[in-house]
């Protein structure tokens, strides 16, 4: 739980996606406790500092595709960029064409 924090500031730095929540943490950078909102607020204010864009609700839901449905395990994994499932008798890593 120390390092949540820290990690959540280099990942803004370096342009990654960050998440929060008392699932993940109860405590703040100085040993106080934290609700998800005021962790939140953290985020958006060191994102800000560091010059970073924040997503809005409609953008956060769109990276993440929540709400989408996809029709098969194939779709999914395509669709997320990852590689197919390996056939039946298929040894190896799959590779995606």
């Amino acid at each position: 739980m120390r390092t949540v924090h820290p990690t959540n500031a280099i990942a803004i730095a370096l342009g990654h996606h960050v998440r929060v929540g008392v699932e993940d943490n109860l405590w703040g950078p100085r040993y106080e406790p934290m609700t998800s909102v005021q962790q939140i607020e953290w985020c958006v204010d060191v994102a800000r500092k560091l010059g970073r864009d924040v997503a809005t609700a409609d953008e956060a839901r769109a990276l993440y595709k929540l709400g989408v449905v996809y029709d098969s395990v194939e779709e999914t994994l395509r669709e997320l960029g990852m590689p197919p499932n390996r056939q039946p008798g298929q040894r190896g890593r799959p590779i995606r064409k």
